[in-house]
């Protein structure tokens, strides 16, 4: 019989939280021919993760420390990928990273990258102050709240599902409760 071993430790619970955001959308959206945008992609986990589902799927990131991912091409110069649009764009725990001028930009791009009939998938950690780790204190140049990612949103788009998720659970509770916001946006304005 196979058994499923599990090494467990908080970076492991850190990992199922990452991964609950990308099968959401592996989840919501049904059209495996999407063009999806992996914007962000990190180490390449989520671009994994996206396809097994999608047959076009393009990631993106940036890394000053020459950082590759293994088993996965990220593209690196946001010109190449602003030479196309996108079904479906992720931006997972990017924007916290990037001050006030870099956001505003950041979603203006994220908008024209789109199709006009596209959907941005967008999330952030919660903003809390003081920073609860050092880490964040470090990593996280702008933390959002509630009512800033949704102004975010809004500028640029007609429609804005709101969700907040605790560990891997991705629901419509009450905001304040939850330590991630996920949003859908549609409607491209």
């Amino acid at each position: 019989m196979k058994r499923l071993e599990i090494d467990y430790s908080l970076m492991s619970m850190d990992v199922l939280v990452s991964l609950a955001r990308y099968n959401f959308v592996n989840r919501t959206c049904n059209n495996t021919a999407s063009s999806v945008l992996d914007f962000g992609c990190g180490s390449g986990y989520g671009t994994r993760v996206l396809k097994e589902r999608f047959k076009d799927v393009t990631s993106f990131d940036v890394y000053p420390d020459d950082y590759k991912p293994a088993g996965i091409d990220v593209i690196q110069d946001i010109t190449k990928i602003k030479s196309r649009k996108y079904d479906i764009i992720t931006c997972f725990e990017v924007i916290e990273h990037i001050d006030a001028d870099g956001q505003v930009n950041l979603m203006s791009d994220l908008s024209e990258l789109l199709n006009p009939d596209g959907t941005l998938f967008i999330s952030t950690v919660r903003k809390m102050d003081p920073p609860p780790t050092e880490n964040r204190k470090k990593e996280h140049i702008k933390e959002l709240t509630y009512d800033e990612l949704l102004a975010h949103c809004n500028k640029h788009f007609s429609n804005v599902y709101t969700f907040g998720q605790i560990d891997q659970t991705i629901t419509t509770f009450y905001k304040d409760n939850h330590y991630h916001f996920v949003f859908i946006c549609t409607g491209k304005k």
